[in-house]
Protein backbone atom coordinates (compact mmCIF):
# COMPACT_ATOMS: atom_id res chain seq x y z
CA UNK A 1 0.00 0.00 0.00
CA UNK A 2 1.27 3.46 -0.92
CA UNK A 3 2.25 6.08 1.59
CA UNK A 4 -0.83 8.02 2.74
CA UNK A 5 0.06 11.44 1.37
CA UNK A 6 3.06 12.06 -0.82
CA UNK A 7 3.65 15.78 -1.10
CA UNK A 8 4.40 17.09 -4.60
CA UNK A 9 5.28 20.60 -5.72
CA UNK A 10 4.56 21.64 -9.32
CA UNK A 11 6.60 24.58 -10.60
CA UNK A 12 4.80 26.32 -13.44
CA UNK A 13 4.18 29.69 -15.10
CA UNK A 14 1.38 31.71 -16.68
CA UNK A 15 3.44 32.49 -19.78
CA UNK A 16 0.69 31.27 -22.07
CA UNK A 17 -2.13 29.18 -20.65
CA UNK A 18 -0.71 25.85 -21.77
CA UNK A 19 1.72 25.38 -18.88
CA UNK A 20 -1.03 26.18 -16.37
CA UNK A 21 -3.56 23.84 -18.00
CA UNK A 22 -1.07 20.97 -18.00
CA UNK A 23 -0.39 21.67 -14.33
CA UNK A 24 -4.08 21.56 -13.41
CA UNK A 25 -4.60 18.30 -15.33
CA UNK A 26 -1.70 16.67 -13.45
CA UNK A 27 -2.82 18.10 -10.12
CA UNK A 28 -6.29 16.59 -10.44
CA UNK A 29 -5.03 13.07 -11.11
CA UNK A 30 -2.37 13.21 -8.42
CA UNK A 31 -4.89 14.28 -5.82
CA UNK A 32 -7.13 11.37 -6.82
CA UNK A 33 -4.19 9.08 -6.15
CA UNK A 34 -3.95 10.48 -2.63
CA UNK A 35 -1.08 12.89 -3.18
CA UNK A 36 -0.96 16.40 -1.77
CA UNK A 37 -0.11 18.90 -4.51
CA UNK A 38 1.25 22.44 -4.17
CA UNK A 39 1.25 24.60 -7.31
CA UNK A 40 3.80 27.43 -7.47
CA UNK A 41 4.16 30.06 -10.20
CA UNK A 42 7.78 30.47 -9.21
CA UNK A 43 8.68 33.53 -11.28
CA UNK A 44 5.54 35.39 -10.19
CA UNK A 45 6.25 34.68 -6.53
CA UNK A 46 10.00 35.27 -6.63
CA UNK A 47 10.14 38.28 -8.96
CA UNK A 48 6.59 39.66 -9.44
CA UNK A 49 7.61 42.89 -11.21
CA UNK A 50 9.99 41.09 -13.56
CA UNK A 51 7.36 38.43 -14.20
CA UNK A 52 4.78 41.09 -15.11
CA UNK A 53 7.28 42.77 -17.44
CA UNK A 54 8.18 39.50 -19.17
CA UNK A 55 4.51 38.61 -19.56
CA UNK A 56 3.81 42.00 -21.14
CA UNK A 57 6.73 41.60 -23.55
CA UNK A 58 5.52 38.11 -24.44
CA UNK A 59 1.98 39.34 -25.10
CA UNK A 60 3.26 42.21 -27.23
CA UNK A 61 5.40 39.83 -29.26
CA UNK A 62 2.22 38.16 -30.53
CA UNK A 63 0.89 41.51 -31.75
CA UNK A 64 4.20 42.66 -33.24
CA UNK A 65 4.52 39.38 -35.11
CA UNK A 66 1.46 40.37 -37.17
CA UNK A 67 3.55 43.25 -38.53
CA UNK A 68 6.56 41.09 -39.37
CA UNK A 69 8.51 41.86 -36.18
CA UNK A 70 9.26 38.40 -34.79
CA UNK A 71 11.46 39.16 -31.81
CA UNK A 72 10.10 36.23 -29.81
CA UNK A 73 10.76 33.90 -32.73
CA UNK A 74 14.26 35.31 -33.12
CA UNK A 75 15.01 34.70 -29.44
CA UNK A 76 13.55 31.18 -29.63
CA UNK A 77 15.60 30.06 -32.61
CA UNK A 78 18.79 31.85 -31.59
CA UNK A 79 18.78 29.99 -28.25
CA UNK A 80 17.32 26.69 -29.46
CA UNK A 81 20.59 24.79 -28.98
CA UNK A 82 21.86 26.91 -26.10
CA UNK A 83 24.44 25.33 -23.76
CA UNK A 84 24.68 25.43 -19.97
CA UNK A 85 27.83 27.57 -20.17
CA UNK A 86 26.08 30.42 -22.02
CA UNK A 87 25.89 33.69 -19.98
CA UNK A 88 22.11 33.83 -20.46
CA UNK A 89 21.77 30.38 -18.92
CA UNK A 90 24.00 31.23 -15.97
CA UNK A 91 21.96 34.39 -15.33
CA UNK A 92 18.64 32.60 -15.80
CA UNK A 93 19.66 29.88 -13.37
CA UNK A 94 19.80 32.46 -10.57
CA UNK A 95 16.19 33.63 -11.00
CA UNK A 96 13.89 32.15 -8.38
CA UNK A 97 16.58 30.10 -6.65
CA UNK A 98 16.23 31.88 -3.33
CA UNK A 99 12.46 31.42 -3.41
CA UNK A 100 12.82 27.72 -4.23
CA UNK A 101 15.22 27.22 -1.33
CA UNK A 102 12.69 28.90 0.95
CA UNK A 103 9.94 26.58 -0.32
CA UNK A 104 12.15 23.54 0.23
CA UNK A 105 12.64 24.60 3.84
CA UNK A 106 8.91 25.22 4.36
CA UNK A 107 7.67 21.97 2.82
CA UNK A 108 8.77 18.39 3.24
CA UNK A 109 8.49 17.32 -0.38
CA UNK A 110 8.49 13.88 -1.97
CA UNK A 111 8.79 15.15 -5.54
CA UNK A 112 9.09 18.28 -7.70
CA UNK A 113 7.50 18.57 -11.14
CA UNK A 114 8.34 21.33 -13.64
CA UNK A 115 5.82 22.19 -16.36
CA UNK A 116 7.84 25.26 -17.32
CA UNK A 117 11.57 25.30 -18.19
CA UNK A 118 13.04 26.99 -15.15
CA UNK A 119 16.64 26.71 -13.94
CA UNK A 120 18.37 23.55 -12.75
CA UNK A 121 15.97 22.55 -9.97
CA UNK A 122 17.89 19.36 -9.21
CA UNK A 123 21.07 21.30 -8.43
CA UNK A 124 19.23 23.38 -5.82
CA UNK A 125 17.85 20.19 -4.27
CA UNK A 126 21.36 18.74 -4.08
CA UNK A 127 22.80 21.95 -2.64
CA UNK A 128 20.36 21.62 0.24
CA UNK A 129 21.28 17.95 0.79
CA UNK A 130 17.77 16.75 0.00
CA UNK A 131 16.90 13.54 -1.82
CA UNK A 132 13.85 14.69 -3.79
CA UNK A 133 13.18 13.21 -7.27
CA UNK A 134 12.52 15.78 -10.00
CA UNK A 135 10.26 15.44 -13.03
CA UNK A 136 9.84 17.61 -16.14
CA UNK A 137 6.74 17.59 -18.37
CA UNK A 138 7.47 19.15 -21.77
CA UNK A 139 4.38 20.95 -23.08
CA UNK A 140 5.18 21.25 -26.81
CA UNK A 141 6.01 19.04 -29.79
CA UNK A 142 9.40 20.64 -30.34
CA UNK A 143 12.59 20.44 -28.29
CA UNK A 144 14.18 23.66 -27.09
CA UNK A 145 17.34 23.13 -25.07
CA UNK A 146 16.01 25.23 -22.20
CA UNK A 147 13.99 22.12 -21.27
CA UNK A 148 17.08 19.92 -20.92
CA UNK A 149 19.60 22.30 -19.35
CA UNK A 150 18.67 20.98 -15.93
CA UNK A 151 19.56 17.53 -14.62
CA UNK A 152 16.00 16.31 -14.18
CA UNK A 153 15.53 12.72 -13.02
CA UNK A 154 12.60 12.00 -15.37
CA UNK A 155 11.26 13.68 -18.53
CA UNK A 156 7.76 13.22 -19.98
CA UNK A 157 7.42 14.08 -23.67
CA UNK A 158 4.71 14.17 -26.31
CA UNK A 159 6.19 11.92 -28.98
CA UNK A 160 8.81 9.29 -29.75
CA UNK A 161 10.40 11.76 -32.19
CA UNK A 162 10.85 14.26 -29.37
CA UNK A 163 12.37 11.56 -27.17
CA UNK A 164 14.82 10.69 -29.94
CA UNK A 165 15.83 14.36 -30.21
CA UNK A 166 16.54 14.39 -26.49
CA UNK A 167 18.68 11.28 -26.71
CA UNK A 168 20.66 12.83 -29.56
CA UNK A 169 21.18 15.82 -27.26
CA UNK A 170 22.72 13.51 -24.66
CA UNK A 171 19.79 12.62 -22.39
CA UNK A 172 19.92 9.00 -21.21
CA UNK A 173 17.07 6.86 -22.65
CA UNK A 174 15.99 5.62 -19.20
CA UNK A 175 15.17 9.20 -18.18
CA UNK A 176 12.78 9.84 -21.07
CA UNK A 177 9.14 8.74 -20.96
CA UNK A 178 6.76 9.08 -23.92
CA UNK A 179 3.47 10.04 -22.32
CA UNK A 180 1.73 12.58 -24.53
CA UNK A 181 0.79 16.04 -23.27
CA UNK A 182 -1.63 16.17 -20.30
CA UNK A 183 -5.03 17.68 -21.08
CA UNK A 184 -8.33 18.07 -19.24
CA UNK A 185 -10.21 14.87 -18.43
CA UNK A 186 -13.31 15.74 -20.44
CA UNK A 187 -11.41 15.41 -23.72
CA UNK A 188 -10.19 11.89 -23.04
CA UNK A 189 -13.47 10.79 -21.46
CA UNK A 190 -15.64 12.26 -24.20
CA UNK A 191 -13.41 10.79 -26.90
CA UNK A 192 -13.54 7.32 -25.32
CA UNK A 193 -17.30 7.49 -24.83
CA UNK A 194 -17.82 8.60 -28.44
CA UNK A 195 -15.62 5.74 -29.71
CA UNK A 196 -17.44 3.09 -27.64
CA UNK A 197 -20.98 4.16 -28.51
CA UNK A 198 -22.94 3.06 -31.57
CA UNK A 199 -23.15 5.41 -34.56
CA UNK A 200 -26.82 6.06 -33.75
CA UNK A 201 -25.99 7.04 -30.17
CA UNK A 202 -23.25 9.33 -31.44
CA UNK A 203 -25.57 10.99 -33.94
CA UNK A 204 -28.14 11.62 -31.22
CA UNK A 205 -25.48 13.01 -28.90
CA UNK A 206 -24.07 15.37 -31.53
CA UNK A 207 -27.56 16.45 -32.58
CA UNK A 208 -28.27 17.40 -28.96
CA UNK A 209 -25.07 19.47 -28.85
CA UNK A 210 -25.99 21.31 -32.05
CA UNK A 211 -29.32 22.16 -30.43
CA UNK A 212 -27.64 23.21 -27.17
CA UNK A 213 -25.45 25.79 -28.93
CA UNK A 214 -28.06 26.96 -31.44
CA UNK A 215 -26.25 25.48 -34.44
CA UNK A 216 -27.61 23.89 -37.63
CA UNK A 217 -26.71 20.20 -37.78
CA UNK A 218 -27.17 20.08 -41.56
CA UNK A 219 -24.31 22.48 -42.30
CA UNK A 220 -20.57 21.99 -42.43
CA UNK A 221 -19.13 23.56 -39.28
CA UNK A 222 -15.82 25.38 -38.87
CA UNK A 223 -14.76 26.11 -35.30
CA UNK A 224 -12.53 29.18 -35.03
CA UNK A 225 -10.57 29.48 -31.79
CA UNK A 226 -9.79 33.18 -31.59
CA UNK A 227 -9.62 33.83 -27.85
CA UNK A 228 -6.66 35.25 -25.96
CA UNK A 229 -3.52 35.54 -28.06
CA UNK A 230 -5.32 34.09 -31.05
CA UNK A 231 -7.56 37.12 -31.52
CA UNK A 232 -4.93 39.06 -33.46
CA UNK A 233 -4.19 36.06 -35.69
CA UNK A 234 -7.80 35.73 -36.94
CA UNK A 235 -8.47 38.68 -39.23
CA UNK A 236 -11.83 40.19 -40.18
CA UNK A 237 -10.97 39.53 -43.81
CA UNK A 238 -10.63 35.81 -43.16
CA UNK A 239 -13.93 35.65 -41.29
CA UNK A 240 -15.68 37.42 -44.17
CA UNK A 241 -14.24 34.88 -46.62
CA UNK A 242 -15.21 32.00 -44.37
CA UNK A 243 -18.85 32.95 -43.98
CA UNK A 244 -19.28 32.89 -47.77
CA UNK A 245 -18.51 29.17 -48.09
CA UNK A 246 -21.80 27.53 -49.19
CA UNK A 247 -23.72 25.15 -46.88
CA UNK A 248 -21.47 26.15 -44.05
CA UNK A 249 -21.54 27.77 -40.62
CA UNK A 250 -18.78 29.41 -38.62
CA UNK A 251 -18.48 29.09 -34.83
CA UNK A 252 -16.12 31.69 -33.34
CA UNK A 253 -14.94 31.29 -29.75
CA UNK A 254 -13.40 34.45 -28.28
CA UNK A 255 -12.48 33.06 -24.88
CA UNK A 256 -12.24 35.75 -22.22
CA UNK A 257 -11.57 38.51 -24.75
CA UNK A 258 -14.85 40.36 -24.16
CA UNK A 259 -14.00 43.29 -26.44
CA UNK A 260 -13.32 40.94 -29.36
CA UNK A 261 -16.56 39.06 -28.62
CA UNK A 262 -18.62 42.27 -28.61
CA UNK A 263 -17.00 43.49 -31.83
CA UNK A 264 -17.66 40.25 -33.69
CA UNK A 265 -21.24 39.89 -32.46
CA UNK A 266 -21.97 43.38 -33.76
CA UNK A 267 -20.20 42.72 -37.06
CA UNK A 268 -21.98 39.43 -37.82
CA UNK A 269 -25.34 39.93 -36.11
CA UNK A 270 -27.24 39.86 -39.43
CA UNK A 271 -25.69 36.54 -40.52
CA UNK A 272 -27.44 33.36 -39.38
CA UNK A 273 -24.47 31.15 -40.27
CA UNK A 274 -21.96 32.92 -38.00
CA UNK A 275 -22.15 32.16 -34.26
CA UNK A 276 -19.98 34.05 -31.77
CA UNK A 277 -19.28 32.81 -28.24
CA UNK A 278 -17.19 34.10 -25.37
CA UNK A 279 -15.56 31.68 -22.97
CA UNK A 280 -16.89 28.12 -23.37
CA UNK A 281 -15.95 25.81 -20.51
CA UNK A 282 -17.09 22.67 -22.36
CA UNK A 283 -15.13 23.48 -25.53
CA UNK A 284 -14.85 19.76 -26.27
CA UNK A 285 -18.56 19.81 -27.10
CA UNK A 286 -18.05 22.38 -29.85
CA UNK A 287 -15.08 20.37 -31.13
CA UNK A 288 -17.38 17.36 -31.41
CA UNK A 289 -19.75 19.44 -33.56
CA UNK A 290 -16.96 20.75 -35.79
CA UNK A 291 -15.85 19.35 -39.14
CA UNK A 292 -12.64 21.40 -38.93
CA UNK A 293 -10.97 23.78 -36.50
CA UNK A 294 -8.95 26.94 -37.13
CA UNK A 295 -6.57 27.67 -34.27
CA UNK A 296 -3.19 28.82 -33.14
CA UNK A 297 -0.65 26.10 -32.56
CA UNK A 298 -0.24 25.87 -28.81
CA UNK A 299 0.79 22.40 -27.65
CA UNK A 300 -2.22 21.91 -25.38
CA UNK A 301 -4.81 23.17 -27.87
CA UNK A 302 -3.44 20.87 -30.56
CA UNK A 303 -3.47 17.93 -28.15
CA UNK A 304 -7.10 18.63 -27.25
CA UNK A 305 -8.02 18.65 -30.94
CA UNK A 306 -6.07 15.41 -31.33
CA UNK A 307 -8.20 13.77 -28.64
CA UNK A 308 -11.42 14.90 -30.34
CA UNK A 309 -10.12 14.05 -33.85
CA UNK A 310 -11.10 17.40 -35.33
CA UNK A 311 -8.98 18.24 -38.42
CA UNK A 312 -6.74 21.26 -37.86
CA UNK A 313 -6.21 24.32 -40.02
CA UNK A 314 -3.50 26.45 -38.47
CA UNK A 315 -3.40 30.10 -39.43
CA UNK A 316 -0.06 31.92 -39.50
CA UNK A 317 1.73 30.10 -36.67
CA UNK A 318 3.97 32.38 -34.63
CA UNK A 319 7.72 31.74 -35.06
CA UNK A 320 8.95 29.62 -32.19
CA UNK A 321 7.36 26.59 -30.58
CA UNK A 322 3.98 27.28 -32.25
CA UNK A 323 5.53 27.12 -35.72
CA UNK A 324 7.36 23.91 -34.81
CA UNK A 325 4.19 22.38 -33.32
CA UNK A 326 2.35 23.22 -36.54
CA UNK A 327 5.10 21.68 -38.65
CA UNK A 328 4.92 18.46 -36.65
CA UNK A 329 1.16 18.12 -37.18
CA UNK A 330 1.40 19.04 -40.87
CA UNK A 331 4.25 16.58 -41.39
CA UNK A 332 2.08 13.78 -40.01
CA UNK A 333 -1.01 14.70 -42.03
CA UNK A 334 -3.09 15.97 -39.10
CA UNK A 335 -3.07 19.67 -39.98
CA UNK A 336 -3.03 22.12 -42.86
CA UNK A 337 -0.78 25.12 -42.22
CA UNK A 338 -1.30 28.36 -44.16
CA UNK A 339 -0.03 31.92 -43.99
CA UNK A 340 -2.61 33.91 -45.96
CA UNK A 341 -6.31 34.50 -45.29
CA UNK A 342 -7.38 33.72 -48.85
CA UNK A 343 -5.39 30.48 -48.85
CA UNK A 344 -6.93 29.42 -45.53
CA UNK A 345 -10.48 29.93 -46.78
CA UNK A 346 -9.62 28.13 -50.04
CA UNK A 347 -8.08 25.15 -48.26
CA UNK A 348 -11.13 24.82 -46.02
CA UNK A 349 -13.43 24.98 -49.03
CA UNK A 350 -11.33 22.31 -50.78
CA UNK A 351 -11.49 20.08 -47.72
CA UNK A 352 -15.28 20.35 -47.53
CA UNK A 353 -15.49 19.42 -51.22
CA UNK A 354 -13.20 16.43 -50.63
CA UNK A 355 -14.49 14.53 -47.56
CA UNK A 356 -11.75 11.93 -48.04
CA UNK A 357 -9.17 14.59 -47.09
CA UNK A 358 -10.84 15.26 -43.74
CA UNK A 359 -11.18 11.53 -43.08
CA UNK A 360 -7.49 11.05 -43.84
CA UNK A 361 -6.61 13.81 -41.37
CA UNK A 362 -8.75 12.14 -38.72
CA UNK A 363 -7.01 8.81 -39.25
CA UNK A 364 -3.66 10.54 -38.84
CA UNK A 365 -4.87 12.05 -35.58
CA UNK A 366 -5.90 8.64 -34.26
CA UNK A 367 -2.38 7.33 -34.86
CA UNK A 368 -0.78 10.37 -33.16
CA UNK A 369 -3.00 10.52 -30.07
CA UNK A 370 -1.72 9.43 -26.66
CA UNK A 371 -4.82 9.52 -24.45
CA UNK A 372 -4.91 9.81 -20.67
CA UNK A 373 -1.46 11.41 -20.48
CA UNK A 374 -2.18 13.17 -17.17
CA UNK A 375 -3.36 9.94 -15.54
CA UNK A 376 -0.45 7.93 -16.93
CA UNK A 377 2.12 10.49 -15.75
CA UNK A 378 0.56 10.71 -12.27
CA UNK A 379 0.69 6.92 -11.89
CA UNK A 380 4.22 6.79 -13.25
CA UNK A 381 5.42 9.45 -10.80
CA UNK A 382 3.80 7.61 -7.90
CA UNK A 383 5.53 4.42 -9.04
CA UNK A 384 8.83 6.28 -9.26
CA UNK A 385 8.54 7.21 -5.60
CA UNK A 386 7.40 3.79 -4.38
CA UNK A 387 8.72 1.01 -6.64
CA UNK A 388 12.17 -0.48 -6.25
CA UNK A 389 12.11 -1.77 -9.85
CA UNK A 390 11.30 1.61 -11.41
CA UNK A 391 12.07 2.67 -14.16
CA UNK A 392 12.59 -0.81 -15.64
CA UNK A 393 8.88 -1.58 -15.35
CA UNK A 394 7.60 1.80 -16.59
CA UNK A 395 5.44 1.40 -19.69
CA UNK A 396 6.23 5.01 -20.67
CA UNK A 397 9.97 4.45 -21.14
CA UNK A 398 11.07 5.47 -24.62
CA UNK A 399 12.74 2.10 -25.22
CA UNK A 400 9.43 0.33 -24.59
CA UNK A 401 7.61 2.75 -26.90
CA UNK A 402 10.16 2.14 -29.65
CA UNK A 403 9.81 -1.63 -29.18
CA UNK A 404 6.03 -1.30 -29.42
CA UNK A 405 6.34 0.68 -32.66
CA UNK A 406 8.62 -1.97 -34.16
CA UNK A 407 6.27 -4.78 -33.05
CA UNK A 408 3.23 -2.98 -34.48
CA UNK A 409 5.04 -2.37 -37.77
CA UNK A 410 6.10 -6.03 -37.94
CA UNK A 411 2.56 -7.19 -37.13
CA UNK A 412 1.08 -4.90 -39.80
CA UNK A 413 3.65 -6.06 -42.35
CA UNK A 414 2.83 -9.72 -41.59
CA UNK A 415 -0.89 -9.08 -41.98
CA UNK A 416 -0.33 -7.30 -45.29
CA UNK A 417 1.78 -10.21 -46.55
CA UNK A 418 -0.87 -12.74 -45.48
CA UNK A 419 -3.65 -10.73 -47.12
CA UNK A 420 -1.63 -10.44 -50.33
CA UNK A 421 -1.07 -14.22 -50.35
CA UNK A 422 -4.80 -14.87 -49.89
CA UNK A 423 -5.65 -12.54 -52.74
Amino acid sequence: MHKAAYKIMILTSRFGEGHWMVTQALKGHMERLGMQVIVVDLMAEAHPMMDAMFRFIFMQSQTMSQYGIHYYGWSYYSTRRIERTHPLVRTGFTLGKRKLKQLLLEHRLDGIISTFPYFDVSSVVRQMNKAIPTFTVITDYDLHHRWILSTTDHYYVATVELAEQMMRAGIAPDLVHVSGIPIRDQFDLYSQQYTMQSSMQNEEQVEALFHKYGLHSGLRTTLVMSGGLGAQAISNRFLRLLERIPNHQVVIVCGRNERWETELKEKFRSLSNVHVFGYVSAIHELMLCADAMVTKAGGVTLTEALAMQVPLFIARPQPGQERENARYFARHGAAVVVRQDVELAMRLCEAYNQPALLESMKRSMVSLARPYAAKRIAIDILDAMTSETYPAQSSLRVSQCLDAMVNNATHTSSEDTANAAEN
